[in-house]
C-alpha cells in the first residue's frame, strides 16, 4: 500500500505498449491499469528510489510483458542497477550494473530485429552503453567528451542519435547495434532562448518573424562565448515523430523547434510573463501535436497550425528563399491542481497507441488519467476573431472516405479524432467538413495513502451473525483525513473528519467508528478534544 512519491521519483514514469502505466515509488514500482485506474502489481527488489522506468515494445512470442526499470541508489558512493522484471510474476529476470555510476537515462531499440532486448543507457559522466537485457551482457561502450544528460533516437532514421550535453548537442550518424559508433559525431552549440524576445512574441506575423529572426542565431557550430548562457536550463530533447528532420527543444518557458536540414529554428511556443512555465512535453507519432505539462499540474495539447510562413511586412524586402513556420495552436487543457510544498506534479505519460490520453503522476501518490474528447460544432463554423485555424474531422475512416451526413466518428485516437488540416481550398472542395473541438475529461484516478505516521485499525471480526453483510475493511488515519481501505488493497474512500491533529480511530461496529482529535495547546496550555463518530454509509 503506497502513498507519497520520494524526489528522486520525479519523472520515474512509462506509459506502455501493453497499456499500462508504471511508475516509481520509493524503491517500489506500481503498475496500473489506466482503464479500471487499479495497482495490478507492486514490484520489490530495489534498495533505493526508483529514477527511471521504461517499458518493452509489444512481444506477441511471450504471454509476459517484461518491464525495464533504472534503480539510482544514493550513498557514499553512488550505485546504479538496472533490474528486468516480468510484470505478470512480479520476479526480477536480470540485474546490470556498470561499476558503482549512476545511470542518466535509457531506452529500448525499439526499431532493430536483431533483439527483443537490446536497452542502450547513458553511464556517467560520458559513457552510452549497449546491453542484452536478457542475459546482462555489455554489447558495446562508448566515451564522449562531454557530459551525457539525455538522448533521443531519430524515429525515420535509426542510425541517428541526437545526445544532451552539457555544453551543446552531439549528432551521431552511424549508431549500429553490432558495434559502436566510429566518429565522435557532430558537435553543434546552442546558446538560452532567454535572450530572444520570444517570450514577447505577438501573433501577428510581424511580431512572429522578428522572434524567429532572432533565435535563428542559436544554431551555430562555435562555441558561445562565456558571458552566454548554454544548455544548462534545457529540460528535454526530443526528435519530432510526426515531421522527418525537426527536433525539439523544451525550455522552463519556451519550446524551440528546430529544422536539421537548413539548421534553423522555425517555431517558437512561448509562455507569457504570468504564464505557467513548463515541466515536460510529449510529441505525438499520429498527427504533429505536443502533450505539455506545466508546473501547475495542467495538461495542455497543442496542434501545429496547417500551411503557415514566415512572411514579410511590407517594409521588408520579401525573403527569396522562405522558411516554413511552425506554429503550435493550444486546442485544449485540463484543469489544474491545486500545488503546495508537498503536492506537485512529477511526472505525465500518453498512450503511445491511440495517444489520445494522458496520466499525470502527482507527488502525493495521485495517478489522473485524463482523455481527450471531441465534439462537433456544426459545419465550416469559425470565429472570426480567433487567430488558431479550425480544426476538421478526418475525411475518411479505415479508408472509406466520410459523407455529408456521416455520424461523429468515434473517439478511438488521436488521428481518429483530428484530420490532417485543410487549406482555404480544400475547405471549398470539401465541404462536408465538420469543425472539431477538443476537450480533457477525467476518466481515472488512484489515490496513495496520505502521510505517516498512520493510526491502524481493522474493522469487527466475521462471525456468524454478520456473515452476509460483512466486508473486511481497513481504516487508516492520519492528518488530515482518514482512508478506507477494502481486503483488495483498494482505497475506497479519503474521509475528512476535522482539522485537529487525529489521535486514533475505533470501530464499534462494521458500519461506524469513532474518531479522536486533540487541537494544538494554546497560551494557556489548554487544548480542545474532540469526538466524532462517523457513519459510513452516509459518509
Amino acid at each position: 500500500l503506497t502513498g507519497a512519491l520520494s524526489a528522486p521519483n520525479r519523472g520515474a514514469a512509462d506509459w506502455g505498449w501493453q497499456g499500462l502505466i508504471a511508475y516509481g515509488c520509493h524503491s517500489l514500482v506500481l503498475v496500473v491499469d489506466p482503464n479500471s485506474a487499479q495497482t495490478l502489481q507492486v514490484l520489490e527488489r530495489h534498495k533505493a528510489s526508483v529514477v527511471k522506468v521504461r517499458c518493452t515494445c509489444l512481444n506477441v512470442r511471450y504471454l509476459y510483458f517484461p518491464l525495464k526499470v533504472l534503480d539510482l541508489k544514493l550513498q557514499s558512493l553512488t550505485l546504479g542497477k538496472i533490474i528486468v522484471w516480468d510484470v505478470a510474476t512480479g520476479t526480477a529476470r536480470c540485474e546490470i550494473q556498470e561499476h558503482s555510476k549512476p545511470i542518466q537515462d535509457m531506452q529500448w531499440l525499439w526499431n532493430q530485429d536483431a533483439s527483443r532486448d537490446l536497452l542502450l543507457a547513458v553511464h556517467p559522466p560520458n559513457y552510452i552503453v549497449l546491453w542484452n537485457a536478457d542475459t546482462g551482457t555489455k554489447l558495446w561502450k562508448k566515451s564522449y567528451a562531454e557530459n551525457i544528460l539525455s538522448f533521443s533516437f531519430d524515429p525515420f532514421d535509426p542510425s541517428h542519435l541526437a545526445l544532451l550535453t552539457s555544453e551543446g548537442i552531439v549528432f551521431i550518424s552511424d549508431f549500429s547495434p553490432s558495434k559502436a559508433p566510429a566518429s565522435s559525431g557532430k558537435k553543434v552549440y546552442i546558446s538560452s532562448p532567454h535572450s530572444s524576445p520570444s517570450h514577447n512574441k505577438l501573433a501577428a506575423a510581424t511580431g512572429a518573424k522578428k522572434a524567429l529572426d532572432k533565435v535563428k542565431i542559436l544554431i551555430s557550430n562555435e562555441k558561445p562565448s562565456a558571458e552566454s548562457v548554454t544548455l544548462n536550463d534545457c529540460l528535454q530533447l526530443s526528435y519530432l515523430p510526426s515531421k522527418r528532420n525537426y527536433m525539439l527543444l523544451l525550455y522552463p518557458r519556451e519550446i524551440l523547434i528546430l529544422d536539421l536540414e537548413v539548421n534553423q529554428t522555425v517555431g517558437v511556443i512561448a509562455i507569457e510573463r504570468t504564464g505557467v512555465p513548463f515541466i515536460q512535453v510529449i510529441p505525438c507519432f499520429q498527427r504533429d501535436g505536443l502533450f505539455c505539462l506545466h508546473e501547475n499540474g495542467c495538461i495542455t495539447l497543442r496542434v501545429r497550425r496547417s500551411n503557415c510562413s514566415i512572411t514579410a511586412t511590407p517594409n521588408e524586402e520579401p525573403d527569396p528563399d522562405p522558411v516554413q513556420e511552425l506554429v503550435y495552436d493550444l486546442r485544449s487543457q485540463c484543469d489544474a491542481i491545486r500545488v503546495t510544498k508537498t503536492v506537485r506534479p512529477f511526472s505525465m505519460v500518453c498512450c503511445p497507441v491511440n495517444e489520445n490520453s494522458a496520466a499525470l503522476i502527482v507527488s502525493d501518490g495521485r495517478v489522473m488519467i485524463w482523455e481527450l474528447k471531441s465534439s462537433i460544432s456544426g459545419r465550416n463554423v469559425r470565429n472570426s476573431s480567433s487567430s488558431a485555424s479550425p480544426l476538421y474531422s478526418p475525411v475518411s475512416f479505415c479508408g472509406i472516405p466520410v459523407g455529408a451526413f456521416q455520424n461523429k466518428l468515434p473517439d478511438l485516437s488521436l488521428d481518429n479524432m483530428i484530420g490532417q488540416g485543410a487549406s482555404a481550398g480544400e475547405e471549398l472542395r470539401n465541404s462536408f467538413l465538420q469543425e472539431v473541438h477538443l476537450k480533457f475529461l477525467l476518466t481515472g484516478l488512484l489515490s496513495g495513502l496520505p502521510l505517516p505516521p498512520f493510526a491502524i485499525r481493522m474493522c469487527p471480526p466475521l462471525t456468524t451473525k454478520n456473515i452476509k453483510q460483512y466486508e473486511p475493511i481497513l481504516a487508516v488515519d492520519s492528518d488530515p483525513c482518514i482512508g478506507l481501505l477494502l481486503c483488495s488493497n483498494i482505497l475506497a474512500d479519503m474521509l475528512h473528519v476535522f482539522p485537529s491533529d487525529h489521535r486514533g480511530i475505533e470501530w464499534i461496529s462494521l458500519t461506524g467508528f469513532i474518531s479522536f482529535a486533540t487541537s494544538t495547546p494554546n497560551n494557556l496550555g489548554l487544548v480542545r478534544n474532540e469526538l466524532q463518530l462517523v457513519d459510513l454509509p452516509t459518509g
